[in-house]
């Protein structure tokens, strides 16, 4: 029983995180550069880059603009 448990243990911890991490890559990356670009000064966190972004929307990249949208931005 305890080799079951150590085994689903091993799996979750070597897969589980490379998926959330092929999840949430291309949402940064969408928006990456435009960050840079437009919202150079502003600290990180808190979602002060997302509402960055979303008020300048007209300046954005159309895969930026589509991310955050989908945010609800």
């Amino acid at each position: 029983m305890t080799r079951h448990i150590a085994l689903i243990a091993v799996i979750v911890i070597t897969c589980c995180p490379a998926a959330f991490a092929q999840e949430s890559q291309p949402r940064r990356s969408a928006c990456h550069a435009d960050a840079e670009k437009l919202c150079a000064g502003v600290e990180h966190g808190g979602g002060r880059i997302l509402n960055c972004l979303a008020g300048q929307k007209d300046k954005l990249s159309d895969d930026c603009r589509k991310m955050v949208e989908s945010r609800g931005k």
